[in-house]
């Protein structure tokens, strides 16, 4: 979901393909190979393009940290296994989420074009950005995208007290044709995205109501500027029931599971429990592509999604608000003002970034 908070002072805003140029040099340095680079790049960028900056560069300072302590092969080969003519295994090997999730959807999409559905189940995998830009990719082809993840243990689950699944974030995208439609919805199982909390944090705004248990008290990043591992999160609801806390918890498991037991991805080891311990913890992915035209015609399709989603705009109007958003909407907005003024970058990560500017001897203009 798009961060619609002002922006700190003291962000500065810089053309993407300064930032796009600037991660990639940041890959290369660690000797990570070129294609791999650009890959990553293009999420971290898009992400911010799109107003989702805790998933953006602001993520890059973990990405360095966790291919330097050796949490993630750089040469992973990402062997594919087919299981059927419409499924298969990817195995990461440890390799890096994005550049795994991409192939994924390129497996995907080439299944759904010969066979009309295409699934992937990718193990031993590590953060693939957000989910929602696999699913672009699908409607961007013309097909319907599914993304999961899984990873960590940093949610509980209902009246647990301690974290057992990951913030398990899912995605849908469905194309709309011609008529300029869409639907793209990429949300997290839990009430929010962890990095959200980190974002939070470093702008220094207080954590709201039922994003984490009441009982923590005060929340501090680490030396990193990490959320520590051991901070619980909750689940898409809240605490208990009463606002729907078991619908997120189930929403969750769902994830967990389509993300893990059909590849055979292990639940991963608790967090933080060393040193040397790998910032991301191993992770499983669940992507696919639909083709639309193996259901009714794809002009059929296309104008009963208009019709749905003018109806849902064209629902009356709680008191102060004038306009109903279907999902992506507003990130679609926020991307187009990005490309025109350039990506926030606030005062913490600019930070940062210098840092990893000076220290990996990039000289890049920040």
């Amino acid at each position: 979901m798009v961060e619609s908070a002002a922006l700190p002072e003291g962000t500065v805003r810089f053309p993407s393909e300064a930032v796009r140029d600037f991660i990639i040099r940041v890959f290369r340095a660690l000797e990570v190979p070129e294609d791999h680079a650009r890959v990553t790049a293009e999420v971290l960028v898009s992400a911010d393009l799109r107003g989702v900056r805790s998933h953006g560069v602001g993520r890059l300072p973990l990405f360095v940290d966790t291919i330097e302590r050796g949490g993630i092969n750089k040469r992973s080969r990402y062997p594919f296994r087919a299981g059927s003519h419409t499924t298969g295994v990817l195995d990461a090997e440890n390799g890096l989420g994005p550049v795994a999730a991409n192939l994924a959807m390129e497996r995907a999409i080439a299944m759904a074009e010969k066979q009309g559905t295409g699934f992937v189940a990718v193990r031993n995998s590590s953060h693939l950005g957000y989910p929602g830009y696999w699913t672009q990719k699908a409607i961007d082809r013309g097909f319907i995208g599914i993304c999961m993840t899984n990873g960590g243990r940093f949610v509980t689950p209902t009246f647990g007290v301690e974290p057992v699944m990951g913030t398990n974030p899912l995605s849908v995208g469905i194309p709309g044709g011609s008529s300029g439609q869409f639907f793209h919805l990429d949300i997290a199982t839990s009430t929010v995205a962890r990095g959200k909390i980190e974002t939070f944090l470093r702008e220094v705004k207080p954590i709201p109501k039922g994003w984490v248990p009441e009982a923590l008290g005060t929340l501090q990043l680490d030396e990193r500027g990490i959320l520590p591992f051991e901070v619980p999160m909750l689940p898409l609801g809240g605490e208990g029931t009463e606002a729907g806390g078991h619908k997120g918890c189930g929403l969750s498991l769902m994830g967990e599971l389509l993300s893990s037991i059909l590849s055979g991805q292990l639940p991963p080891e608790p967090q933080g429990k060393g040193a040397g311990q790998p910032t991301f913890p191993s992770a499983g992915h669940f992507i696919g592509a639909i083709q639309v035209g193996g259901f009714r015609e794809p002009s059929l399709v296309f104008a009963h999604l208009a019709g749905t989603l003018d109806r849902v705009r064209g629902a009356k109007k709680a008191p102060g608000h004038d306009r109903i958003f279907i999902p992506g909407e507003v990130e679609a907005m926020a991307e187009a003002e990005n490309l025109r003024l350039g990506i926030p970058v606030t005062p913490p990560i600019l930070k940062q970034l210098r840092r990893l500017n000076d220290r990996l001897k990039l000289g890049a203009s920040l």
